[in-house]
Parts: C-alpha cells; structure tokens; sequence
C-alpha cells in the first residue's frame, strides 16, 4: 500500500502524518511520503491512498480518484465555523470559500478526525465514514528528559506557555490577569512565553512587525519572550526555555472542545507541572497526580500559587505526567491504528 500525504505546514504535521509516516515506514510494509501541499502538481506519483490535511481543492480529489486511488481529508480544528468578532485571530472563511472547502471534504471516501466533537461537526455535512485517531506523543521525535538542567543563581520561578495566535482570548481573558495577580504574590516570579504574543517596546515598528503585545500589562523585566521555531527543532527548543511550570489556558467555548490535549503531553514529555483549563485537559489529567485543573481565575491563582511555594510538588506533578504520556499517550504504542484505517479505506 502506497499512501501519498499532503500536509498544511502547520505544527500539526508532525502529530498527524509525519509520526504515523516514520512508524508505517520502517514497520510495515507500506510506503507513506509527507509533503507540503504547496508541492502539489496534479500528480499522485503511483499512491493507492492520499491524504490531504486541510486542503481545499475539489478538482485535487477529482484527480485523485481518476488516478484510481482513494482520498482522506485530515482535520484537527473546527476550522469551517465562524466565530465572530470574539475570536478575531481565528480564520474567518467568506461563503465562496466554505463552500468550496465543504465540496472538498464532501468528494473525499473519509474522514479522519481528533475526537468524537470533531466527528459530530463534520458529520453536519459529511456522510462518509469518519475515523477518530486522538493525537499521541512521539518520544523518537520528542526525546527523553534530562535531569540535567542549567543552574540558577537566582530563586527565580519561570512560569512558560508557548503556541499560536489561535489562544488570543485564551491568553487575554485568562492567563494575563491570573498572572498579574500572582506576580504581585511573588516578585520571583517571570512568565515566559514562545511563539505568538508579540514584542513590547516603545517602538510602535515593533507591534507592526511582531504583533500585538498581547502581554502588555505585565512589566518587561518580568516576562521573556522568544521566536517560535520550526515544528521539527521545537522539542530541544522547549527544553532550552527552562520553564518550571506549564500553562495550558482554554476558555470554554466550542473551538477549544475540538482541541486535544496536547500541551499536557508536550509538559509531562519534559517531566513538567502544569495548571490547566477543564476545557480539554479533564479528558487526560488527573487533578492532583498529574498535573492541576483550574476552573476559574481564583482557582487559577491558587493552584499556581501551590507549585510555586512547593518545588517537591512540582517534582512529583511533572514525574507522573511523564509516567501517564509514556503509557497511555505513547505514539509507539498507536501507530497501527492509522495503518488499519489507510487499509479500511482502501478496501472500502
């Protein structure tokens, strides 16, 4: 079985095709290639299977089927619902272009989705079969952690958060406040952040050019932010971040219920703590062995405020999440699942 995989260039290849892709290779007897979608030049190169993670091309899947191959549309976000001004840094599609991507997803022989909501919002339109393959950590990827962090000379706590403009309202609705106010509880404290967020300088070039200083009200000298990097280098880049305690902020609203926990896995991955939003993270944390939920910004405060005073907490916090991601979440474990589904779908 050829399987030919077009991926969106966003972080997400890496969890839903890159992972499966190195596993199916060097196990199976199959062949799968992962490629950018912008390489796309009406050419399948002899694949029984193409998938294509986010692509809206209706014409893409005509070619594909008259090449006598089956095509499956891969999709981790709600990405077809609009969600008005509230969510202003969320792709907002005009109707020609939600129609053309339905049309897409419509010509396609299934689906393959992240979770059982994901399932339902693409089942308003899809009749096809829909598969759920929840997203796993790839330790081969990820690597193993270290005990071998840089020493300090300082009592400075670094609480970090990393990830895409897609958290605007995560970040200003609930981390920035709950920050504040922990940071006026404890001056060693520094919030560390990577990816989206912007730069803060009294240059108004450096909003244009970086965006909005999301983090704006908290002082420069207690924050740090750095650049994101490409998806493959971001696991030793996490390390390098030094952070002490992870956050995993998600207003309760639908977009984020069609998220996975993945920020949890990335944390316990580096045998860190974290505090999180019930949104998603009840699905996989268990509140008080690996890691904290917190429902609102009282609770955020209090449970940052616990790893904070107890470093032996935060310890135990990060050594079980670790123990849990190897067990229940290790892609190593998983990769079959998507190899039974390519064959389901070939057979048809």
């Amino acid at each position: 079985m050829n399987i030919l995989a077009w991926h969106n260039e966003s972080g997400s290849k890496w969890w839903r095709l890159e992972s499966p892709a190195k596993w199916i290779n060097r196990t199976a007897e199959h062949q799968m290639l992962v490629l950018s979608h912008k390489l796309w030049k009406d050419d399948i190169f002899g694949a029984h299977i193409v998938v294509a993670q986010l692509f809206n091309s209706p014409k893409a899947v005509d070619i594909i089927h008259a090449s006598g191959a089956k095509a499956i549309y891969e999709a981790d976000d709600a990405f077809l619902d609009t969600y008005g001004k509230e969510r202003k840094q969320l792709m907002h599609f005009t109707k020609e272009m939600r129609e053309s991507n339905i049309q897409t997803i419509t010509k396609c022989d299934a689906m393959i989705v992240t979770n059982e909501i994901l399932k339902k919002n693409f089942g308003r339109f899809y009749k096809g079969p829909i598969y759920i393959l929840p997203n796993y950590m790839d330790f081969e990827w990820w690597g193993e952690p270290t005990d071998h962090r840089p020493e300090r000379n300082s009592e400075e706590i670094r609480i970090g958060w990393a990830g895409s403009r897609s958290h605007h309202e995560d970040l200003r609705q609930i981390l920035v406040p709950v920050l504040l106010k922990v940071m006026k509880k404890y001056p060693q404290v520094k919030f560390v952040y990577c990816g989206y967020g912007g730069m803060s300088s009294d240059k108004m070039v450096t909003e244009i050019g970086w965006g909005e200083d999301v983090f704006r009200e908290i002082p420069r000298e207690r924050r740090e932010y750095f650049i994101s990097v490409p998806t493959e280098c971001w696991p030793d880049k996490s390390r390098t971040l030094d952070f002490d305690i992870g956050v995993a902020p998600l207003i309760d609203d639908y977009f984020n219920w069609c998220k996975t926990p993945i920020k949890w896995m990335e944390y316990g991955a580096n045998q860190l703590p974290g505090v999180f939003s019930p949104t998603k993270y009840t699905e996989a944390v268990v509140h008080g062995k690996t890691g904290l939920i917190a429902k609102n910004q009282d609770e955020w405060v209090a449970c940052l405020s616990r790893l904070i005073e107890d470093k032996e907490l935060r310890k135990t916090l990060g050594k079980n999440a670790y123990r849990q991601v190897k067990k229940k979440w290790d892609m190593a474990k998983h990769w079959q699942e998507w190899e039974k589904v390519y064959k389901e779908v070939l057979i048809g």
